[in-house]
């Protein structure tokens, strides 16, 4: 897990681009260049830009869904102007806050974004770096200094990165989660939670949250080395995935060591029935 020193907030910006085969083929998502894993929560500084790009024979647009939204160049076909390809143009997010869009041809019931701006650092800030080659974030607190906040572990309650420490099939098959994750010795005696997330149309209820738990799993007196884990989806999980043959998860593993501050790693995991 990479400590950074909280001197800054986040990036200045970041790009995103339609990619067609996000987890599995013929999904398509938003994505960072390269990447073959949706682009969930992206991180940026105050006053920073968001490049989009679609250059794929997938129509898309951009609806900002959170009553907050950027200034965006005449190239952003913004909902309700419609989806369109191929297009490429910058978002401005002037005001720090989280910024949260859709687009309406890329799978929306299965995959929303946010785009958090962060304001200038004043004191402990929580920075988010993401996992390498896992589609998730990793936050730590931080101090000033750019050490660990007072109180906290020495060291993480993970065996090395985010991308090392946790293990979970992008694609898993049946109504059960599976993966494991590796405990330092930090995290001996800690507590493991694993949140199984849908955002299912089906499932949320208007005035709710955009996301329900389908399942979840707590386990505590942890022991040093690999912990595998077994998730079951609950009724409404189950029920969705025999509905659609498919479910798009959100994995929240929170691991909290008996001092210091809880780690967080989110994955994206695709059921099918």
């Amino acid at each position: 897990m990479a400590i950074v020193p909280a001197l800054a907030a986040g990036p200045p910006g970041a790009k995103l681009e339609v990619n067609e085969n996000c987890v599995e083929p013929d999904w398509p998502c938003w994505a960072a260049p390269g990447s073959g894993s949706p682009a969930s929560v992206v991180t940026i500084a105050t006053g920073g830009e968001v490049m989009f790009t679609d250059n794929t024979s997938t129509k898309a647009n951009i609806a900002w869904t959170g009553g907050t939204a950027p200034t965006c160049s005449s190239g952003v076909p913004v909902s309700p102007t419609p989806a369109q390809t191929p297009w490429e143009g910058k978002c401005k997010f002037e005001q720090p806050g989280t910024y949260k869009f859709e687009s309406s041809t890329l799978w929306p019931e299965y995959t929303k974004y946010e785009i958090v701006v962060e304001g200038a650092a004043t004191g402990t800030t929580p920075t988010t770096t993401s996992s390498p080659g896992g589609g998730g974030t990793t936050t730590s607190p931080l101090s000033p200094a750019g050490g660990l906040g007072s109180g906290a572990a020495p060291s993480s309650p993970l065996v090395g990165s985010a991308s090392e420490a946790v293990k979970l099939a992008r694609t898993q098959h049946g109504s059960s989660v599976r993966g494991s994750v590796k405990i330092s010795q930090a995290g001996v005696g800690g507590r493991l939670e694993v949140d199984l997330l849908a955002s299912d149309v089906s499932l949320v209820k208007a005035g709710h949250s955009p996301q329900v738990r389908v399942g979840r799993l707590v386990r505590s007196s942890l022991y040093a080395g690999t912990t595998s884990f077994t998730v079951s989806l609950n009724a409404k999980g189950k029920a969705a995935l025999h509905r659609h043959r498919r479910l798009a998860l959100t994995v929240k593993v929170i691991l909290t060591p008996p001092h210091g501050a809880a780690v967080t790693v989110t994955r994206s995991v695709l059921m099918r029935g």
